[in-house]
């Protein structure tokens, strides 16, 4: 089971982008990982919560976004 994975990616990680104005990087596996099942979709999202880039959930891969320097 992916437990509240889908839920958090969702609505959690874009949430504190937007609350705290701010970068988001979320890493995370896919498939069978023990008694776990990684619900993939790593993701990036910017201060406003906006997502920048997304892996999907079934292909193994990497996500990159090129952010400004501050």
């Amino acid at each position: 089971m992916t437990g509240e994975g889908v839920r958090e990616r969702a609505a959690v990680h874009p949430g504190i982008a937007r609350e705290h104005g701010l970068y988001v990087v979320l890493a995370n596996h896919v498939g069978p990982a023990g008694p776990w099942t990684g619900c993939g979709g790593a993701a990036v999202w910017a201060p406003g919560g906006a997502l920048l880039a997304a892996a999907d959930d079934r292909t193994p891969g990497v996500v990159t976004v090129e952010v400004p320097a501050a």
